[in-house]
């Protein structure tokens, strides 16, 4: 067997439905293209990706674009059975990771050419045991496009686009897209290997993120749990797995958070690493997603607490959540205690 890598990048990936296999597997090419171009001597880390039940052979996919794109040769680890959701496929992954270190990405995730060096950087840099959470720009536009790559929008209208949008402050996420000629401007994987700097620049920091970041350069660590975010996130393998994992019983959706209590709970260190920079390319979810609450009552029973019982309050406040209003709401006494229908992440 050839040496232990230092890091394993673990990709949890579904194919699944004609809309959803398109857009996704679009989004795997980019997202393995981005780690291809890694500055990190190819020896250095491994990216596993887990098939978490795709409707297609994913695994022939990855191997037959792998030889044709790709210098590095990504595992690809599928269960049998149905689908367990992405939270079961990372435990997968990091049970099967070969590297010291896991960086927790998804598929629509794409890593600039140096973020693995930084996060590798990060946790030299660092004497105790550390998550470190690293820099992510968000592409709101993706979320028009049945097939980034190819440049083909979903229909005119669609409720689950227009839904999202909605969120963003569009009217008619759509509208805004075509007036800046957007809807023309498609990403490609020479794109992401040659000219990540301009995507880069084409994304936002939103004031979500901007603000979880704000909170990681304070000195207060009481909610610092609410700045994990599974994408450009890294920790030593033996301390995800000393505290159990990613919890399989919370969806998806509300995992982070779970993960980011139990690292609070264990000691560990939730830390910015602002070099690790990465670029999130939305796109469409189900509808059902904006509405489900029953993450955040999972999470308020495994986590009797007031910062977790009323996460509702915090998720509430939409993209422009502020972690500093949600401590002073704590601060100010018992909230309504109800979930909200904006309950997700």
């Amino acid at each position: 067997m050839s040496e232990r890598p230092e890091l394993s990048v673990v990709l949890p990936c579904r194919l699944s439905g004609a809309v959803g296999t398109e857009m996704r597997w679009a989004l795997l090419r980019l997202c393995l293209v981005a780690l291809d171009a890694q500055t990190a001597a190819a020896s250095a880390f491994e990216v596993v990706v887990v098939d978490d039940s795709s409707d297609v052979r994913l695994a022939d996919l990855v191997d037959e674009f792998a030889r044709r794109r790709l210098r590095i040769r990504p595992r690809v680890l599928r269960g049998d059975g149905p689908s367990r959701g992405q939270s079961a496929a990372y435990n997968v992954g990091v049970e099967a990771a070969r590297g010291r270190y896991v960086l927790l990405t998804t598929d629509d995730s794409l890593l600039a050419p140096d973020a693995v060096e930084a996060h590798l950087g990060g946790h030299a840099r660092r004497a105790s045991a550390a998550y470190l959470c690293g820099t992510e720009r968000q592409y709101a536009y993706g979320i028009l496009f049945r097939d980034i790559i190819t440049g083909a929008l979903h229909p005119r209208g669609d409720l689950a686009v227009r839904a999202f949008g909605s969120l963003l402050g569009f009217a008619d996420i759509r509208a805004t897209a075509e007036q800046l000629g957007l809807t023309d401007w498609t990403i490609t994987p020479d794109d992401v290997r040659y000219r990540y700097a301009e995507l880069s620049r084409t994304a936002a920091l939103t004031p979500g993120f901007q603000d979880m970041y704000n909170e990681l350069r304070s000195d207060r660590a009481d909610l610092r749990w609410l700045c994990v975010r599974m994408g450009n996130h890294s920790v030593a393998r033996s301390t995800l797995l000393d505290i159990g994992g990613v919890e399989e019983t919370v969806p998806s959706g509300n995992s982070d958070q779970d993960l980011g209590l139990k690292l609070l709970e264990a000691g560990v260190g939730i830390h910015f690493e602002p070099a690790a920079a990465s670029v999130l390319l939305e796109h469409r979810r189900n509808l059902r997603s904006f509405a489900d609450t029953s993450g955040l009552a999972l999470l308020a029973e495994r986590w009797p607490r007031p910062e977790v019982t009323r996460l509702h309050e915090y998720f509430g406040q939409g993209y422009h959540r502020l972690i500093a209003d949600y401590r002073r709401a704590l601060a100010g006494g018992a909230g309504s205690g109800q979930v909200s229908p904006h309950g997700t992440a």
